[in-house]
């Protein structure tokens, strides 16, 4: 009895320009064979089953790209891969040297890198079947933004004027969204950030200045792209409101804070009564920590007391803010119930702060509609806390009405405002 061996050869043209394409699919011709032996030779000869996946990648500029292409059985085949329609590699050769292969069992991984945009395409990974089979990884190349911010560095507007800046998004892939944020506050608006290439603010104020970040994110790194630009808005001073009274004592010492918002720097002055302070007295210290100006009165003195006037100029305006140091009490404050508890009589009840000692109280009330004051004083009481209290028993009221009243405290610089 005879027996037929049957071989199967195959050749591989090597062509040395790089790259080429395939637009043929491969063709293997086999003999004809018996009924008998035909599903012996289809098991030798069964196609291979994948069993990488195919694959989306995303994959930043400068990272290696690693692409698997692994069967079941590789044994009588040749894998071969290409770069669209281009191939790269042909079983263990290498065509477009710009790829590694790396070899495992039943298969190879091709390997690229560092990458660049000329490695986004599709890699088909294809055996050389009678009926070729493949698998196609697609690879995206995501480059990382680069943006331009215009004008560059500064933009100075004055105040009331329009402002207007650009984020130019000069290359990357996929575009990024670009972002506007203010360093360390919200946006003028109150959001956290404004989504757009431009910021235009159509009449600006002092509340617009800062430092804005354009920030462009496509997701290449932990952090956005970011630069900073600085809107100098240019207006006249504001001086912000100081408290109308300082209340103090004899031999103490006080600070008054000046807070001052200018653009440019404004040049500040203090006065006592309009005349300008000289910082050349033992009892004034003048200082300065950014935008807050101070004045230190050492050593109060009656002369101490008076009208204190911070004052702020620039090219564009002036502004000021005004504060009176007096030794005076300050307004007492009615601890005692709206209501009486009685139809014709109302306890009155008080305390008051002073830095001297507070002697009497002027207690004044009258009926709503009445424009007639009754008065009487009233002892002062002092208080373990360092404040002074008072009470008056008002008598001889009209049952159901409103009554009003007032409290002047005298010290040693006389009495307050009621």
């Amino acid at each position: 009895m005879h027996k037929r061996i049957f071989f199967s050869f195959c050749i591989v043209q090597t062509v040395f320009s790089l790259p080429y394409s395939s637009n043929e699919d491969t063709v293997y011709e086999y003999e004809n064979l018996p009924d008998n032996e035909k599903d012996d030779e289809y098991r030798v000869l069964s196609t291979p089953r994948f069993l990488s996946t195919p694959q989306t990648l995303l994959v930043n500029e400068g990272e290696t790209i690693r692409l698997p292409c692994k069967v079941d059985r590789l044994e009588g085949f040749v894998m071969l891969w290409k770069k669209n329609k281009d191939i790269i590699t042909v079983g263990d050769q290498i065509i477009d040297k710009s790829v590694r292969l790396e070899k495992t069992s039943n298969g190879n991984s091709i390997v690229i890198g560092p990458a660049t945009t000329e490695d986004e395409a599709d890699y088909t990974c294809q055996i050389s079947a009678y009926k070729p089979t493949e698998i196609t990884h697609s690879v995206k190349i995501r480059v990382a933004p680069v943006i331009m911010i215009s004008p560059e560095a500064v933009l100075v507007v004055t105040e009331g004027s329009p402002a207007h800046i650009s984020c130019s998004v000069v290359s990357g892939s996929p575009t990024p969204q670009v972002t506007w944020r203010r360093r360390e506050r919200k946006m003028p608006g109150g959001e956290e950030e404004v989504v757009g290439n431009i910021l235009h603010f159509p009449e600006v104020t002092r509340h617009h200045a800062g430092h804005y970040l354009c920030q462009a994110d496509n997701g290449f790194g932990p952090t956005p792209v970011t630069k900073e630009i600085k809107l100098e808005v240019h207006h006249a001073p504001k001086v912000e409101q100081l408290d109308t009274e300082l209340y103090t004592g004899l031999h103490l010492e006080e600070e008054i804070v000046c807070t001052v918002h200018s653009s440019p720097r404004a040049q500040v002055t203090w006065t006592k009564d309009g005349q300008t302070l000289e910082n050349n007295s033992p009892d004034l210290v003048f200082g300065q920590e950014a935008n807050k100006h101070s004045l230190t009165l050492k050593k109060i003195s009656a002369d101490t007391f008076g009208k204190y006037t911070c004052e702020a100029k620039n090219e564009f305006g002036m502004d000021r803010s005004s504060i009176e140091v007096s030794g005076k009490a300050e307004p007492a404050v009615f601890t005692s119930a709206d209501i009486s508890l009685y139809p014709d009589s109302y306890t009155l009840a008080w305390t008051a702060e002073s830095k001297s000692d507070i002697s009497t109280f002027l207690v004044q009330f009258k009926e709503s509609r009445s424009s007639k004051w009754t008065s009487m004083e009233v002892t002062a009481t002092r208080s373990p806390n360092r404040s002074w209290q008072g009470t008056a028993l008002l008598s001889h009221l009209q049952s159901a009405a409103q009554y009003e009243a007032k409290v002047s405290s005298k010290n040693d610089f006389g009495h307050s405002e009621p």
